[in-house]
């Protein structure tokens, strides 16, 4: 699978940001066979067609769609090219999260991360057109840098997400609120990381130096659902990407998610699908929107 990286000098400095057209880089965009990046993606939709297969969703392109993309999902394109009119902005999680000595900054936004909700959002006229503004001036300053560019792109980078993020969680009836209750976001990002080698509450609750309550009580608020329904959104969200985009046999997957036995595996993923890992396995690659 192809991975692209950032490109941190193309402006012959140092730069953790990226804004433009999809004209500006069609080398990089939009390509069918399965790809992922190391950074953060926004994509604004003016005109769009077709559809994009993003991890486990299928999202359908149409004019007035922001797409939200975080590092290494994967993805496939099926649109025509000729048609779509887009700006891109892409950005590594240093770029915000250094300056603002917030390292959880990028977990803090519901778009980014999120194993449930759809990764797009449909905007109005308006709202469409406040963004274009903001990305034309982003634009500018990028392409006239100066020493003191970089505060006013961090700027506006941080009001476009802050802006997004609430447009978004009212429309997907998720809390807005990214200033308190760390402990969920830490949380989120250790699931993140660690979702992979053990399931156990108990583990989180010990790294975050608070009991299970607390950290249900935490995630409850936060995210409008139980600790151990987050750690299930994770682990299957695991289980889908490995038979979706690997040849893993289900004893192999079970091994690598820390499953005791394969039929642990093949009866938690039925009971949160209602199909079994070899039905969904055949459906994805029959092309059914079971994803």
């Amino acid at each position: 699978m192809k991975t692209f990286k950032f490109l941190k000098n193309k402006y012959n400095v140092e730069l953790l940001i990226d804004i433009g057209t999809y004209q500006d880089i069609p080398y990089y965009f939009f390509e069918s066979e399965l790809h992922h990046t190391d950074f953060y993606e926004l994509i604004f939709f003016s005109k769009g067609n077709g559809y994009l297969e993003l991890d486990q969703q299928r999202i359908e392109i149409s004019d007035h769609t922001v797409i939200f993309i975080s590092p290494f999902q994967k993805r496939r394109w099926f649109l025509d090219k000729t048609k779509v009119e887009c700006y891109f902005l892409f950005f590594q999680d240093s770029f915000l999260s250094n300056f603002f000595s917030d390292k959880l900054f990028s977990f803090r936004l519901q778009f980014f991360y999120n194993k449930t909700k759809p990764l797009y959002l449909k905007v109005d006229d308006d709202f469409f057109s406040q963004l274009s503004n903001i990305i034309q001036e982003l634009l500018r300053e990028i392409k006239t840098f100066r020493s003191d560019s970089q505060h006013i792109i961090r700027a506006l980078l941080y009001f476009i997400l802050i802006k997004l993020n609430r447009v978004y969680s009212e429309h997907y009836l998720l809390s807005s609120e990214t200033e308190n209750n760390s402990i969920a976001f830490m949380f989120k990002e250790i699931l993140q990381n660690q979702v992979r080698k053990t399931r156990s509450i108990d583990h989180y609750a010990k790294q975050l130096g608070i009991s299970r309550i607390t950290l249900n009580k935490c995630i409850k608020k936060q995210f409008g659902v139980t600790v151990s329904e987050m750690v299930n959104e994770f682990i299957l969200f695991e289980i889908k990407s490995l038979l979706s985009y690997t040849k893993l046999n289900i004893n192999e997957i079970s091994y690598l998610l820390q499953f005791s036995q394969a039929n642990h595996l093949t009866r938690f993923f039925k009971a949160q699908t209602g199909l079994s890992p070899k039905e969904f396995r055949n459906a994805y690659q029959n092309g059914s929107s079971v994803i």
